[in-house]
């Protein structure tokens, strides 16, 4: 009997220790919201429109008559040209960031920049393979009689600059950056849950 107390006492001491131990342990601190604002996420595209649409677009000829603010028009080059292409719409989460982030609760909100309009492309493809190309080039006036092919170089140089300019103005219309919004948070909201958060997002 002698020789199992002092065995029954070490066995003591020991859950003594460790019950002390786990009692000045601290809590576990919850997991931190999804990082966003990375150089390796960067754009987020979101939305990608295709373009067609048949344009118009008139390059006129003119002589200035000296001393006068007018102008004697002598016609022009008259363009008439499909178009396609296409744009993105995209939103920049290195420019994101939280704001209210209750921890506990485990929610937060998440400010993101409005969706921009990305750069838009003319498709230059072959016609038959579903590229632009133009359908007329008429010359009016006595542009006809003029030998020099200036101006309708001209025309058909600022006609692809109006095509970029009309692809531009249709992807970035209220509906369109509307739409890209639903859709970043709709890929954004899953990161969110899998982690454990509930995010409410604000575009500014």
């Amino acid at each position: 009997m002698k020789i199992v107390r002092p065995a029954l006492a070490v066995i003591a001491l020991s859950l003594a220790a460790l019950a002390w131990q786990s009692y000045r342990q601290p809590a576990p601190l919850p997991p931190a919201p999804p990082q966003l604002s990375t150089e390796n996420l960067g754009e987020l595209v979101t939305l990608r429109l295709h373009y067609a649409n048949i344009l118009e677009f008139f390059q006129k000829r003119a002589q200035d008559i000296p001393l006068t603010p007018y102008e004697l028009r002598l016609g022009g080059t008259r363009v008439l040209m499909v178009v396609r292409g296409d744009c993105e719409v995209s939103t920049n989460l290195q420019a994101a960031r939280y704001e209210q982030v209750q921890s506990e609760a485990r929610a937060l909100r998440v400010v993101l920049p409005a969706p921009r309009m990305r750069p838009p492309r003319v498709s230059h493809a072959a016609r038959e393979a579903g590229g632009s190309y133009f359908y007329t080039v008429t010359s009016e006036g006595l542009e006809v009689l003029v030998p020099s092919s200036a101006n309708q170089k001209a025309a058909i140089n600022n006609g692809w600059t109006a095509a970029e300019a009309d692809i531009g103005r249709y992807c970035s219309s209220p509906q369109w950056i509307a739409e890209a919004k639903k859709n970043a948070e709709k890929v954004l909201a899953p990161m969110f849950v899998a982690a454990g958060w509930s995010a409410t997002f604000v575009w500014r």
